[in-house]
């Protein structure tokens, strides 16, 4: 048993030290920092209307203070319709602001989260956190969904996630409820706006029912890939969660790279002052027996 107590206490000084470390180092470093200076990060594609300018808008009241200052522009001018345009705004600033790509965390950033997602579910690191996607430059069609969906929701807009799948693969976008109708939105593929709004920004439901106008839309993608991807849709429920548990899992993990190395020191105290005990013990018999 005691034996057992010292190598245990040495496992726990070596494992409160190492999370302790890692807090210090997230405390330290900007998420952002941490996860840019790693390698194999997603490159930007020309292609796309990626607008390094708008980085600063680093979290989700940013990014609302600057869409609400860009709809205070138009609504002087008289054009604003609130209900229409500040979906479409939106949608715009988040195409700008993310090229493609996968944000996860990783040493630095939610280290915990990195760590169980190794030995688990590789997808449990992909961050789905608005706050913590808008510190990247980068984020998949569901990331950036999820930032749509969490600024809409704030301006009041009901809206539902929306799951393509065929058999090249699957894509993640959304549709927001204004005017009496559902309205897609895709920012991640960044199909053509200006089409997509002659059409007063159509449902998933008239795009899949509309192949000519859908490929007019994402010309810039092969024909065979847009109309099999737009083949199967299926709805989400409205303003329900979407990511019910990688949420709570990152928030909780998040919390935890900084804490745990508090738990394992007072672990170790625990173990250290019973084995200090156990260790006093023989020489306390001893002494007993030899009382005169």
């Amino acid at each position: 048993m005691k034996r057992l107590l010292f190598i245990l206490q040495i496992g726990l000084f070596i494992a409160m030290n190492f999370f302790l470390l890692q807090a210090i180092y997230e405390i330290a470093v900007p998420l952002q920092a941490a996860h840019n200076s790693s390698k194999g990060s997603p490159q930007y594609n020309s292609d796309e209307e990626y607008d390094p300018s708008l980085n600063r808008l680093n979290s989700v009241s940013a990014f609302m203070a600057y869409c609400d200052s860009q709809y205070a522009v138009t609504a002087a001018a008289g054009q604003g319709i609130f209900e229409k345009q500040y979906p479409k705004l939106v949608q715009e600033v988040v195409r700008k602001r993310f090229y493609h790509g996968y944000s996860h965390y990783g040493p630095g950033n939610n280290h915990l989260a990195s760590l169980v997602s190794k030995f688990t579910i590789s997808g449990l690191s992909a961050i789905v956190i608005p706050d913590d996607i808008l510190k990247f430059p980068y984020a998949a069609c569901s990331q950036q969904s999820l930032v749509l969906m969490k600024v809409l929701q704030k301006k009041g807009f009901k809206t539902r996630k929306i799951a393509l799948s065929g058999k090249t693969g699957g894509h993640f976008c959304i549709e927001v409820y204004y005017k009496g109708a559902w309205h897609f939105i895709d920012a991640d593929m960044e199909p053509d706006f200006a089409l997509l709004d002659a059409y007063n920004m159509p449902s998933i439901a008239f795009l899949a029912a509309r192949p000519d106008v859908l490929q007019q839309a994402y010309k810039q993608y092969p024909k065979e890939q847009v109309l099999d991807l737009f083949s199967n849709y299926s709805y989400g429920k409205v303003n329900a969660p979407a990511a019910p548990r990688a949420y709570p899992f990152q928030k909780v993990t998040q919390f935890l790279s900084y804490t745990l190395w508090s738990f394992f020191l007072l672990a170790f105290i625990w173990v250290r002052k019973k084995y200090l005990r156990l260790s006093h013990q023989p020489y306390v018999r001893h002494c007993r027996v030899h009382l005169p």
